[in-house]
């Protein structure tokens, strides 16, 4: 079987270190914010190029306590796409406000910055864009656009290493929100997230909310939650974070043979934003024709694929209440139509991609 995301071959590289950071991490008998917390988000805050990482118990809680320290009001609505992984929504929600939706380019399957400016209102008070599958919202041009300043929360779980003309993803928001699921370019062996951001503010608040509004173990100085990274997760991850470059350069090649292979068939390939640097996160495709007949036959190849997003998140019925209709936002629903999802990640051979083509290939009739 070749999997979208086979995680197997990646631990077992790593095995003799992470048994040996195992052991280390026991033997200190500190396991929640500790020294290798620290030490991570030292690490991810200089790779990222802020001056502050805050490192939470998972993405999702990444979003909601970056919602909760920008004090919005009960009645915020924050603008965001219907095209997009549910804790994005979810996020949303548990912190209060009102997800508003604005439709994606096309192309790129990023929020259509253009149309942000129609979506406000009185009570418009963030945005969170999301960095999609390969590439980065295009954060500098949405503020020139945006009739007044909002809180900006980049979305950047898929988006690590990410850079667009040279800024990297999670430089750009007044916050930015991290996953380290496992499945991610800098994924641990559990759950796992950070909140970066280069205000103090922020950073201070931060970390209070993650430990139940702690100043002290006998001082409770504000309302808080149980969000906290484990020192192994923060140990491992360590590890992995000083290969990120090198794997995030692994995607690229086979991606551009994946480019190379597809070229000439109904597919239509990632669109790349100029003075992008992309991660490969996931490689989708559009299948122009036949979608769901491709991936149950390349299934029948013992061929793993995905379809990232099946439904947009305004025709989902957990969202009917935001009166949002079937039509509202048609490129995202169209999208969600075609979008299919590839195999690839670092360890992938490079002869498997050419051997998925080859099955593409055979589908649609071209030798």
């Amino acid at each position: 079987m070749i999997w979208r995301c086979d995680l197997s071959t990646q631990a077992d590289n790593y095995l003799e270190n992470l048994l040996e950071i195992t052991r280390r991490v026991l033997a200190s008998g500190r396991y929640v914010l500790g020294q290798e917390v620290e030490e991570f988000e030292k690490a991810f805050a200089s790779y990222v190029g802020t001056k502050h990482c805050v490192a939470v118990a998972n993405g999702t809680d990444a979003l909601v306590l970056a919602l909760k320290v920008s004090r919005l009001s009960q009645k915020a609505e924050v603008i965001t796409t219907p095209f997009t992984a549910i804790p994005t929504i979810s996020a949303i929600v548990e912190a209060g406000c009102k997800p508003v939706f604005v439709d994606i380019d096309p192309d790129t399957f990023l929020i259509d910055i253009e149309q942000i400016p129609s979506a406000f209102t009185k009570n418009t008070q963030a945005i969170i864009p999301v960095h999609l599958f390969t590439q980065m919202v295009d954060i500098e041009r949405l503020r020139a656009l945006l009739p007044r300043p909002v809180t900006i929360i980049e979305d950047a779980a898929q988006a690590h290493g990410c850079r667009l003309r040279g800024a990297m993803a999670g430089t750009l928001g007044d916050l930015a929100a991290f996953s380290f699921y496992p499945t991610k370019n800098l994924g641990g062996y559990g759950d796992g997230g950070a909140v970066v951001t280069n205000n103090p503010t922020y950073d201070h608040e931060l970390r209070l909310l993650r430990n139940y509004g702690k100043q002290t173990n006998d001082n409770i100085i504000m309302d808080g939650v149980n969000s906290r990274l484990d020192e192994l997760q923060a140990a491992y991850l360590q590890l992995k974070l000083r290969d990120l470059e090198a794997m995030n350069a692994k995607r690229c090649v086979l991606a551009q043979i994946y480019r190379e292979e597809l070229h000439e068939l109904p597919v239509a390939l990632p669109a790349i934003s100029g003075g992008s640097k992309p991660n490969y996160h996931v490689f989708v495709v559009k299948v122009l024709e036949q979608r769901d007949e491709l991936k149950e036959f390349l299934a029948q190849q013992q061929i793993q694929t995905d379809i990232f997003y099946p439904h947009p998140h305004h025709l989902q019925p957990a969202y009917q209440r935001l009166g949002y209709a079937a039509g509202d936002f048609q490129n995202a629903e169209a999208v969600s139509k075609q979008v299919l999802a590839l195999p690839l990640y670092p360890e992938l051979n490079e002869e498997k991609i050419r051997e998925i083509c080859g099955f593409i290939r055979i589908f649609f009739g071209v030798k």
